[in-house]
């Protein structure tokens, strides 16, 4: 069971969770499913994990019940008490089938803790043994009761977001971020005394880990339309606290609201599923490549804020370099759209070239004949090889040549592909005999 595709309703028929319970009950103690999972529960949304609370030490509770499963336990925080136990599936391959957080209360009872959180929404609870009973009839009036100290409940059926107070927003004000978070991955309307206290207190984000910044923006980002949120932010100024180097004229917002609506152009359509993976995988910090194309488009091109700000992985960090000198090329008027320059291309962005060409695709326009070309180039010439799979590799050259481990080997592997691709290796043979001939002229030149 994987939690990324499935709703409380469908989880609270796992076994773990009944476990769970009894295993509560045998002990005596008290859980409390709060926050998110109760507004996800109520909104009957997608989660991927539960999070409880309780007024006992959280994480011994916690390795406990993990240790009576058989799962996986590790302490999280000390102040709070909490602590995460994850029950994964049979098949390893998969990601965690199950992931949740206990969590000690934040003060003396679990009405304060709940006062203590940031928005009215996130500000709810269930006792737990109440919550199977009545997640397959949610909406039937009294299939359990909600605790609701902060009116949370109106505001989730009106599609507010409301801080629970100023207090909390100067106690952590990543708050600040999160509250446009929500707001675009729930399409909730932020009000306006919340609007007014983020203006108030958007400098109070300078004091906060750029790391935390960065998830909330990046979170943001991977919305499938995040720019009317974007655009808010950057009308209170906050775009500008997590983004110090980026210009609210400069924006470039139609085309990133281009992207949005159509990141892949017609013309790549017969390659979508394999563009949409390569969109899709994550590097890094829980980011994928489509936030950062957009993210690319919301900068402009102006990259300084992407390390000392940001702090995104190198592979990360690597491929906005790589979207940004890429579209150099492109965009060059030398460049001609030959065969040769095609695979120059497709080998100089090994990694990236889809990536390259749809934030060149969104950043200029590029023509529909130049597309098609680019595409029946990679058809041609650039597809049967990588169907072929590599005749060397790095391993290879290492034990072969006696090469140290380093950039030359990555050279001549690159130089190996540019042959394939213009079709002048077919062999194992013929790329070894190659390398041959590349480290000869090299050390001749040196």
């Amino acid at each position: 069971m994987n939690t990324t595709i499935q709703t409380l309703q469908d989880l609270f028929d796992n076994p773990t969770l009944q476990a769970l319970g009894n295993f509560a009950n045998a002990r005596g103690v008290q859980l409390y499913l709060v926050g998110g999972s109760v507004r996800d529960l109520l909104l009957k949304r997608q989660t991927t994990d539960i999070d409880l609370a309780l007024a006992p030490n959280a994480i011994r509770f916690a390795y406990a019940f993990a240790n009576s499963i058989g799962a996986t336990c590790f302490a999280l925080h000390k102040k709070p008490s909490t602590a995460r136990v994850i029950v994964k599936q049979h098949d390893t391959s998969q990601r965690p089938s199950l992931s949740m957080d206990f969590a000690q209360f934040r003060a003396a009872s679990l009405t304060e803790d709940l006062r203590s959180r940031d928005l009215t929404i996130n500000a709810m609870a269930i006792a737990f043994e109440n919550t199977a009973s009545g997640t397959h009839n949610i909406y039937e009036q009294n299939s359990f009761q909600v605790i609701d100290p902060c009116g949370g409940m109106k505001d989730l059926e009106i599609g507010l977001l409301q801080f629970l107070s100023e207090q909390v927003v100067q106690a952590d004000p990543v708050r600040l971020l999160r509250i446009y978070r929500f707001a675009a991955q729930l399409d909730f309307k932020i009000s306006e005394e919340a609007i007014d206290l983020v203006t108030k207190h958007r400098s109070l984000l300078a004091n906060v880990a750029p790391e935390r910044c960065r998830d909330e923006l990046t979170k943001i980002l991977s919305v499938k339309k995040a720019t009317p949120y974007l655009q808010q932010m950057e009308a209170v100024g906050l775009l500008a606290q997590v983004l110090p180097s980026i210009k609210p004229t400069c924006i470039p917002w139609r085309l990133l609201e281009n992207f949005e609506e159509s990141p892949i152009p017609i013309e790549f359509h017969v390659h979508r599923n394999e563009i949409n993976g390569y969109l899709q995988e994550e590097l890094g910090d829980g980011v994928n490549r489509r936030s950062l194309i957009k993210l690319s488009l919301l900068l402009g091109g102006n990259l300084r804020d992407i390390e000392g700000h940001l702090r995104l992985s190198r592979k990360a960090t690597q491929l906005m370099r790589n979207l940004l000198s890429g579209d150099k090329v492109l965009k060059n008027k030398n460049w001609q759209l030959s065969q040769k320059q095609i695979i120059d291309f497709f080998c100089t962005y090994a990694s990236n070239p889809w990536g390259v060409l749809l934030y060149a695709a969104a950043s200029h326009s590029i023509d529909s004949a130049s597309l098609k070309q680019i595409v029946n180039t990679y058809d041609k010439y650039i597809l049967p090889v990588y169907k072929q799979g590599k005749l060397i590799t790095g391993k290879d050259l290492i034990q072969k040549f006696k090469l140290k481990r380093g950039r030359r080997i990555g050279w001549l592997l690159k130089e190996i592909e540019r042959h394939r691709f213009n079709g002048e290796i077919r062999t194992r043979e013929e790329a070894l005999a190659a390398v041959a001939a590349l480290i000869q002229r090299s050390n001749r030149s040196s």
